[in-house]
C-alpha cells in the first residue's frame, strides 16, 4: 500500500499555530516521525483563506520537509496557486503526488493546467459540484470521468489515484458498504490505477475509532485499495495493512508481512 502520511494537514490546530508561528521543529519532528513509522509520502496542506497565503506555506513546508527527510511529498491543496509553487519546489529525482482535483468547475481548467506541467502522481476525488457521490455506483462513474481528464492531461493509470470518498458511518449506516462496493467497482473496470483516500474520515463520531478504521481498511484493501492517507504513526496500524494484504493475496509468500516481523515493524 502507499502510505500518504496525513498529519501535516492546515485543518489540525497543531499544525495551523506551527504555519502560523513558523514552528519548524513542530514540522520537522511530526515529517520525521510519519516517514519512521513508515509512511511513502508526507502530506503537505497549508491551508488559508487569505489572498496568496497558501501559497507561502506550502513553499516554507515542502522546502522544510524535504530538508529533512528523504520522504516525497505529497502536495495537498486546492489552490492553483499553491498546487504549482508546491510542484516547482519538489526536489530532482522524486516523483510527487498532487492532492487533489476533485469534478468540482471552480478553477478546475487550471488545476489541470497545471496538473499537465509536471511529472507526478494525481490524487482524483468523486466530488463535483452536484455535492458528495450518492452510492456505489455513483461513485464509480465520477471515477470514469475523472480518469478521463487525468488522461488528457497525459498521466497514465498507474500515476492515478481514485479517493471514493469515506464518510461517517455514525451519521448514515449505508455510506461504508456503498464505498467498499465502489472500490470494487473501480478496481474491476480499471484494474491499473490506484485507489485510496482518507479511510479515517469512516469512524468521525464512533467511540474507539481505530476498531472501525482498521476494519475499513481490512475490507477496502480486500476489494483493491492500495494507497491512503492515514496516521502512520497510529500503534497498530502499519501492521494492520500488511496483516490485510497477506489476507488478500497481495503479498506473495506473505514477504513483506514476514520481513516487518523481522525488522520488528510488527509491535
Amino acid at each position: 500500500m502507499i502510505i500518504i502520511g496525513e498529519k501535516i494537514n492546515a485543518t489540525r490546530k497543531k499544525v495551523a499555530a506551527a504555519l502560523a508561528d513558523r514552528d519548524e521543529q513542530f514540522v520537522i519532528d511530526t515529517a520525521v516521525a510519519q516517514a519512521q513509522a513508515g509512511a511513502h509520502y508526507i502530506d503537505l496542506n497549508g491551508g488559508d483563506p487569505r489572498q496568496g497565503r497558501e501559497a507561502k506555506n506550502m513553499e516554507w513546508l515542502v522546502n522544510l520537509v524535504q530538508a529533512h527527510t528523504d520522504v516525497p511529498v505529497a502536495i495537498d491543496s486546492a489552490d492553483p496557486q499553491a498546487m504549482d509553487v508546491g510542484l516547482s519546489l519538489v526536489r530532482e529525482g522524486d516523483k510527487p503526488i498532487l492532492n487533489s482535483i476533485s469534478l468540482e468547475t471552480d478553477n478546475l481548467d487550471e488545476r489541470l493546467e497545471t496538473l499537465a506541467k509536471y511529472d507526478c502522481m494525481v490524487i482524483g476525488l468523486v466530488m463535483s459540484d452536484d455535492g458528495p457521490p450518492q452510492g456505489a455506483g455513483d461513485r464509480i462513474e465520477r471515477a470514469g470521468a475523472l480518469i478521463e481528464k487525468f488522461e488528457a492531461c497525459g498521466k497514465n493509470r498507474g500515476d492515478i489515484i481514485i479517493d471514493p470518498c469515506f464518510f461517517p458511518v455514525s451519521s448514515d449506516g449505508a455510506c461504508g458498504r456503498a464505498v467498499i462496493d465502489a472500490i470494487a467497482g473501480i478496481h474491476a473496470n480499471w484494474p491499473d490505477i490506484h485507489i485510496g483516500g482518507g479511510c479515517s474520515n469512516i469512524s468521525y463520531g464512533l467511540p474507539k475509532r481505530k476498531l472501525v478504521n482498521f476494519a475499513a481498511l481490512a475490507q477496502a484493501i480486500y476489494h483493491g485499495m492500495d494507497a491512503g492517507l492515514i496516521d502512520p504513526c497510529t500503534p497498530g496500524i502499519v501492521a494492520a495493512i500488511l496483516a490485510a494484504e497477506a489476507v488478500a493475496g497481495k503479498d506473495d509468500y506473505c514477504m513483506n508481512y514476514i520481513n516487518a516481523e523481522r525488522d520488528g515493524a510488527l509491535g
